[in-house]
């Protein structure tokens, strides 16, 4: 009779047990619906960042590519060659321009060795203006007009 009362004893002791139905959702929000749009958000978030980050790279990269071929001995002298070689061709267009009763030239053209750009001055009686031109290889013209007289 013991176990009998203990066993009852232990039944009555038990609370009820509430049960509900086993159900799955997912969680992803692909496949159930929920939050979709945001969680695609994310994503493309995500992918620009990432697409940002290489394009960045890539723009550095280049730009360190340029500078340091900018910056090599050989790149470096030809530039202050070009320079002197500018230098020494403005001081003949205006000595001829300048110069002397009989060694003044009113026009020229010169062709640059280093480059193919065309150098062109005049300088036009009616205007008292000195006109250069500057045609560079690729076809673009840089006009400069200064004054010749005061």
């Amino acid at each position: 009779m013991r176990i009998i009362t203990k066993i009852l004893l232990f039944l009555f002791m038990i609370t009820s047990v509430n049960a509900s139905e086993i159900t799955f959702d997912f969680t992803i929000p692909s496949f159930s619906g929920q939050g979709k749009s945001s969680h695609y958000l994310t994503i493309e978030n995500i992918e620009k960042t990432r697409k940002d980050a290489i394009k960045a790279a890539d723009k550095a990269a280049k730009e360190k590519a340029e500078s340091d071929a900018k910056n090599t001995a050989i790149a470096k002298f030809k530039a202050n060659l070009e320079s002197r070689f500018y230098t020494a061709l403005a001081k003949q267009i205006t000595t001829n321009v300048f110069g002397a009763d009989g060694l003044q030239q009113d026009s020229g053209t010169f062709t640059s060795p280093v480059g193919g750009e065309v150098v062109t001055w005049t300088t036009p009686a009616s205007t008292g203006n000195v006109v250069i031109t500057v045609t560079e290889t690729d076809g673009t013209v840089t006009t400069f007009t200064m004054p010749k007289e005061d």
